[in-house]
């Protein structure tokens, strides 16, 4: 399962349709449950910038092996609204003393989804460009439906079409973008059988978003997760990551391979790249490396990021911000919505010479901060002051294997996906291991700090298949950037 840009992903020709949910105004009711911390944050955001807020969504694109049923169809997006209530909430502006925005809800009995024919594509670029196009102008978290849903009828076959949706991030996560394909795929099965689907029924994002909130009112300055943070923000920069926030590492460039992306990013957009780690067997290997030296598949990415970064930019030390779920009860496991708290990182492998003498050492740095995620970050910024938003350099490792479906995603092209995002400097990678392994997916400045990224994914990817390959891997230092830190810390 990749995390790729729709532009990146094969799309065949053939009709295409939009399927669109409605509803009579006149059905909305006003909603006394508070936005959660993001999804005011993201919100505020899009009314700030107004028209020029474009292209900003998640989705998923995969392909349901049966005729496409236009009713049955219909009647499954109805199904997925009426399942979720996140997916019939909508915001207004002003209204509340506290909030500048607030919440609207509808019934699902309320909602109808129809089909709307955007056309016959004749080639992959077109029918990607009206995908992207529809998606673009309408996903906007000021206005419903915050998810739409296209399909695409292949005209070298009736027997598969391919289902792609593209959401607002106020009602979904990664999560939720992995679940839907296994649900929706149930749902449409149920409709042309006529047989009921069998999923489970799962709790409200708007009452998580609500109790998030109440939580965020109790926290103050002695509370743990304040405390944590303060200490992540004071007391592990380096003089190669020296921002309270971290951003990405200066890293040596000369002499070093780099991955190479299959495009280039349109004018003013980050680039965009997703490859494969290690294959099956390959991470089988590793895996049974980590646990022999005391960790695990994570916190051996992680070490192999250590050394990475030991050898490039002159420090074993590596910072970042990590999302974390914030699924905490049963009730809220495939609920529909943003379920995502942050956890600073502090990589230290504490002065260890190898990887398999790292990895219990850097597992143990890993978790100092792993409890902090369920307390929303909105409050504790507030607390702590200054400058701490936004993180510059996150890192996301998810294990995906156990999932509904997972073992079809790559026979049904299954993809979970992301708009483009304009240039800035943030780098972004996600980790994730499938059944078929390990790979990554980034996004990240396509200016001048490029080579830098880009030499840090080819080196990292060499990491990991040299401690396949020889069952450890030694730390060494980039000369010239440890010789800069150490006068750094020295001065």
């Amino acid at each position: 399962m990749e995390y790729t840009e729709l532009a990146d992903y094969e799309v065949p020709t053939g009709a295409i349709t939009a399927w669109e949910a409605t509803t009579d105004p006149a059905q909305w009711r006003s909603d006394s449950r508070r936005l959660s911390y993001m999804h005011l944050e993201h919100a505020r955001r899009a009314a700030e910038l107004g028209d020029e807020w474009h292209g900003h969504w998640i989705g998923t694109a995969f392909t349901i092996e049966e005729r496409l049923d236009r009713d049955a169809f219909a009647a499954t997006i109805r199904q997925w609204f009426a399942r979720h209530e996140a997916l019939r909430s909508a915001v207004q502006l002003g209204g509340a003393p506290e909030d500048d925005l607030v919440r609207t809800t509808v019934a699902p009995e309320a909602v109808a989804v129809s089909g709307l024919s955007m056309g016959v594509v004749t080639s992959p670029d077109s029918a990607r460009q009206t995908i992207q196009d529809y998606f673009d102008t309408t996903v906007n978290p000021l206005s419903w439906p915050h998810c739409v849903v296209v399909t695409l009828e292949p005209d070298d076959g009736d027997d598969r079409f391919l289902v792609v949706f593209g959401a607002d991030h106020t009602v979904m996560d990664a999560y939720t973008q992995v679940f839907a394909i296994n649900e929706l795929s149930a749902l449409y099965r149920a409709e042309i059988n006529g047989e009921h689907h069998g999923l489970a029924e799962y709790g409200s994002y708007l009452d998580f978003s609500d109790a998030e909130r109440h939580l965020g009112g109790q926290i103050d300055a002695n509370n743990s997760a304040v405390v944590a943070w303060r200490q992540f923000f004071n007391d592990s920069p380096t003089s190669v990551q020296p921002d309270a926030m971290p951003r990405f590492p200066r890293c040596a460039t000369a002499g070093v391979g780099a991955v190479a992306p299959p495009r280039e990013p349109d004018a003013g957009m980050q680039v965009s790249l997703s490859q494969d780690l290690l294959d099956r067997a390959e991470t089988a290997r590793f895996n049974e490396i980590c646990k022999a030296a005391g960790g695990s598949v994570a916190s051996g990415i992680y070490t192999a990021m250590s050394i990475t970064s030991a050898a490039l930019a002159g420090t074993d030390q590596v910072r970042f911000i990590s999302p974390v779920h914030t699924r905490t009860g049963p009730e809220w496991g495939e609920a529909v919505g943003w379920f995502v708290g942050l956890v600073p990182v502090h990589v230290d492998p504490a002065g260890a010479q190898t990887f398999t003498q790292a990895l219990p050492r850097v597992a143990e740095s890993v978790s100092r901060y792993k409890d902090v995620g369920t307390a929303p970050f909105a409050p504790i910024a507030d607390l702590i002051g200054g400058d701490v938003t936004p993180p510059g350099f996150v890192v996301s490792y998810i294990d995906l294997r156990r999932a509904q479906g997972a073992a079809e995603w790559e026979r049904r092209n299954a993809r979970v996906l992301r708009s483009a995002t304009r240039d800035v400097d943030e780098v972004y990678l996600w980790i994730n291991r499938i059944p078929d392994g390990i790979n990554i997916s980034t996004r990240y400045p396509s200016g001048e700090r490029r080579r830098e990224v880009e030499a840090f994914i080819a080196a990292f990817a060499e990491v990991l298949r040299t401690i396949v390959g020889t069952g450890d891997h030694d730390y060494t230092f980039a000369p010239e950037m440890a010789s800069r830190a150490s006068a750094d810390i020295t001065a």
